[in-house]
C-alpha cells in the first residue's frame, strides 16, 4: 500500500450549524482506487485566514486518532490473515 494522497479540496462559508460553525474545509484523500473526501468545520471568528487550514488539519489529525482508537482491536496479526486465507469458506464453483 502506497501512501495517500492528500490535499485541501474545497473552502467554503456554510450556514452555521448549532454550534455555530460556519466554514467548511474539505479534505481530499486519494490511494490507488480508494478516495474519499472529508469536511471540516469550523468557527470563523474564532481564526484568522493564516489560522484556518492549520486548525482543520489538527482537527483532521483528531479525527483519525479517534478512528484509529476506536478500531485498533480489528487488527489481525500475519498468523491470523494465514489461518482465515487457510479456511477458505467459499463454495466452490463447478467447472464448465
Amino acid at each position: 500500500m502506497g501512501k495517500f494522497k492528500i490535499t485541501l479540496a474545497r473552502i467554503e462559508m456554510i450556514s452555521p450549524n448549532e454550534r455555530g460553525e460556519d466554514m467548511g474545509l474539505t479534505f481530499r484523500f486519494d490511494r490507488d482506487q480508494t478516495s474519499f473526501t472529508l469536511p471540516i468545520f469550523l468557527n470563523s471568528r474564532e481564526f484568522d485566514d493564516t489560522e484556518m487550514v492549520k486548525v482543520a488539519r489538527s482537527k483532521l489529525h483528531d479525527a483519525f486518532k479517534q478512528l484509529y482508537n476506536q478500531c485498533e482491536d480489528w487488527q489481525l496479526s500475519d498468523d491470523e490473515r494465514r489461518e482465515l486465507a487457510r479456511l477458505n469458506v467459499r463454495p466452490k464453483t463447478p467447472v464448465q
